[in-house]
């Protein structure tokens, strides 16, 4: 299965929930290899970061491909039968080799918040899938939410993105989303993601 994660816009989470989705279902012994297509090697470097630090085994491979590869990738990957590939798209989604991921993406996760400026990106990225009739499930996960702050806006954009796919249980902004590591997921982690998390993997059948 091909999951993406992506947005236009910066800091709504799109990296962080890669990787924590990732050591997730890794940890619940599905097969897992994320592909790193971000521009600023985000993930890449972080794995690199913890291998240095750290003594835990890897539970799953982090690559990176050439824009110009990731066709062939997508192809091949679309011919095996068991496993999940995640992947990171960069910040900006106007690059025609990405159109074969969004093409055939089985599910793509939209981390955004509750501000005028991500739910403008998020609009834009609704209307790229859109134009390129991807098949995908799509999931909105609304991400870093303050559990103490009431959002004016939030069932309006309910009513839009609702239209377009699954809103997802919040995760709310927590400490223990910041101290992420691509070898291991914490247990406070995981009691903030697992409402989120559970839902995409039952509603998306991922195994």
């Amino acid at each position: 299965m091909i999951i993406v994660f992506g947005n236009q816009k910066g800091g709504c989470g799109k990296t962080t929930n890669c990787i924590q989705f990732a050591n997730y279902i890794a940890d619940k012994g599905m097969e897992t290899l994320v592909l790193d297509l971000d521009f600023q090697r985000s993930i890449t470097d972080r794995r690199q970061e913890d291998i240095n630090t750290y003594d835990n085994e890897p539970k799953y491979e982090v690559i990176q491909a050439n824009m110009e590869d990731l066709g062939k990738l997508i192809e091949d990957f679309t011919k095996i039968e068991k496993g999940n590939l995640l992947i990171d798209l960069p910040g900006r989604i106007d690059d025609d080799a990405l159109i074969p991921i969004l093409k055939n993406a089985d599910v793509i996760i939209c981390p955004f918040k509750y501000d005028k400026l991500t739910m403008d990106s998020t609009g834009f990225f609704i209307r790229i899938l859109e134009h390129l009739e991807a098949k995908a499930q799509i999931f909105f996960l609304p991400n870093n939410i303050k559990k103490s702050i009431r959002y004016d806006t939030k069932e309006q954009i309910y009513n839009v993105l609702s239209q377009y796919g699954k809103i997802t249980p919040e995760i709310p902004d927590r400490v223990a989303m910041e101290r992420v590591n691509t070898l291991v997921i914490t247990s406070e982690a995981i009691n903030v993601v697992e409402e989120t998390y559970n839902y995409i993997i039952k509603e998306a059948k991922i195994k």
